[in-house]
């Protein structure tokens, strides 16, 4: 029997590999968000950087597993019940690397990192909310006298890096890059200020949301905005938001967003010094 490996997928492949993805629909949106996503990005640049897309053993067709290398944020999923090849596939990462990972399956990362003497440098657990396209068509959005609805500009990106929390080494491209490749909506007063804005992930989540003044209802109408240009896509919407914030979980369901499930957001410890680093992000948030 031979050695499990990773291998990469190739370019003329991907929409094949997508489309696996549409069985039980929307049972796995998220796995056909995220290669997608690729295939939308790969049209910007054939060449992204430190950009990689493995299956195990080639095996796509048959379980659906992948794992996704982008800079420091690994995608993983799977169609296999089982998680079988998913855990193997885990288990040939090189986690000297910092990945961040968006987990819904935490108890087998953490069983991964035991195994390979992976130490875990901050887990954060979410709830992953959901609204139906169908549901976010009917929003009616109202722009108050004086501000607008748009597009995020790449100049924007220092703006909402230097106000996020969660931010560190790198963050300002992976912003950047959001805001260059992907759909965003900004709220921007008639001198062009931003007001406030949200992004679309790789995965197709609702993310980032940020104001930057508090209780003026900025957030619910940029929410309300981008979800609706966002079901003008064809696409449902999702979130994940911290299980402590709960303005935030009100607001989302105020709108009609439902948890579905639980999800962690997880870092793991480099093992020598590389590039993208965890510390930075430690000493911002605190953490040890």
């Amino acid at each position: 029997m031979e050695e499990d490996r990773l291998v990469e997928i190739p370019r003329s492949d991907w929409e094949e590999w997508r489309d696996l993805y549409k069985r039980d629909w929307p049972r796995h949106e998220i796995g056909f968000n995220v290669v997608q996503n690729y295939i939308d990005w790969s049209k910007h640049d054939r060449k992204i950087k430190d950009l990689v897309l493995y299956s195990l053993n080639g095996s796509w067709r048959e379980n659906g597993t992948f794992v996704i290398i982008d800079r420091n944020y690994l995608h993983a999923y799977t169609l296999d019940e089982s998680l079988d090849t998913l855990r193997r596939a885990l288990e040939l990462v090189d986690w000297d690397y910092y990945y961040i990972v968006m987990c819904e399956h935490e108890a087998l990362l953490f069983d991964t990192f035991e195994k390979l003497n992976v130490c875990v440098g901050i887990a954060r657990p979410h709830i992953m909310y959901f609204l139906p396209k169908e549901e976010a068509l009917k929003f009616n959005v109202t722009i108050p006298a004086g501000l607008r609805l748009g597009s995020l500009e790449p100049r924007h990106a220092k703006i909402i890096t230097d106000l996020w929390p969660h931010r560190e080494t790198g963050s300002e491209f992976v912003i950047e890059r959001l805001v260059r490749w992907n759909p965003s909506m900004g709220l921007f007063d008639e001198q062009g200020n931003l007001l406030g804005w949200c992004l679309c992930m790789q995965t197709g989540l609702m993310a980032s949301l940020g104001v930057i003044e508090q209780r003026k209802g900025y957030g619910k109408l940029v929410v309300m905005a981008f979800a609706k240009k966002l079901a003008e896509m064809g696409r449902n919407l999702y979130a994940t938001i911290l299980v402590e914030n709960e303005p935030s979980k009100a607001l989302f369901a105020g709108l009609g967003f439902k948890p579905t499930k639980d999800i962690n957001w997880i870092r793991n410890r480099e093992r020598k010094f590389v590039e993208w680093s965890i510390e930075p992000y430690l000493a911002l948030v605190g953490a040890s």
